[in-house]
């Protein structure tokens, strides 16, 4: 009894993990990587989260990302080939006349970078968010400043998203679809045994005896007309029914799983009942 209820449990959380997922929307940000030689490299991320941290987006652009752990959030080492290789040296290892060269940090906001003191792990990012780092020297306040880009340049403008409801089944008349050539065999008339092939019947004619009282009134030939044959018109099939479209995979996961969930109700009122 008890793991008959245990797998109605888990059925029924698989159902609604899956109806969730389903339809769980799709979102995208933004990251803008400039490097110390000026190469610039985007990325668009997609997840379907809520929101994310900025840690994670820069992780999910696929560049090789080193970090350390603080108070106030992540400090990126390191990304690609350029940073300094936490933990065998400091995060902050790189110098360039005293001043500290690091991975700054922005966000993008109407129409600016914004340089975030925030740690990238400590700030939230959501759908239509904007990210830049620059490789440069900088202080505790300012740094290198990414290339001006927008979202539009990094992400491109999404498809319009399919219909999910289920169209009505259509069904097409015969007569409104495309006359279609019929084929007509050609059937030969079989000619019986006491039959010419004429189309009219034929008597026969008394000039091989000399003299008309001699001549016997021939026997009237009767000649069958051959039965005409019947010719098998090939009728055009009414066009079949445009088939129903199916629902969503879902929709049909669904269905097994209420069968499932049926079966094992059954069992347990049988049990019970016994």
């Amino acid at each position: 009894m008890r793991s008959a209820r245990t797998l109605l449990l888990l059925l029924a959380m698989i159902l609604l993990s899956g109806v969730v997922s389903a339809q769980s929307p799709l979102n995208r940000a933004g990251v803008v990587v400039r490097f110390g030689d000026g190469e610039v490299v985007t990325a668009c991320v997609e997840f379907s989260e809520p929101t994310i941290s900025g840690l994670d987006l820069l992780e999910r652009s696929g560049l090789p990302v080193i970090s350390q752990q603080s108070s106030i959030g992540a400090a990126v080492c390191k990304i690609g080939r350029e940073g300094c290789d936490y933990p065998v040296t400091s995060c902050f290892c790189a110098r360039d006349q005293g001043r500290a060269v690091y991975w700054a940090f922005y966000r993008r906001e109407a129409g600016a970078w914004r340089y975030s003191s925030l740690g990238a792990s400590n700030v939230v990012v959501s759908d239509g968010d904007l990210h830049g780092w620059a490789w440069g020297p900088g202080d505790a306040s300012s740094g290198a400043v990414p290339p001006d880009l927008e979202l539009t340049d990094v992400c491109k403008p999404l498809a319009e998203p399919a219909p999910t409801t289920v169209p009505a089944a259509t069904i097409t008349p015969a007569s409104s679809l495309p006359p279609t050539a019929t084929v007509l065999p050609t059937v030969a008339p079989i000619a019986t045994a006491t039959s010419t092939p004429t189309a009219q019947p034929a008597t026969a004619t008394p000039t091989a005896f000399p003299s008309p009282t001699a001549i016997r009134q021939a026997d009237t030939i009767n000649i069958s007309s051959p039965s005409p044959a019947v010719t098998p018109a090939m009728t055009p099939s009414p066009a079949g029914s445009a088939p129903a479209s199916s629902g969503g995979q879902w929709l049909g996961f669904l269905l097994i799983a209420a069968v499932l969930i049926g079966g094992i109700v059954a069992t347990l009122n049988r049990r019970r009942s016994g």
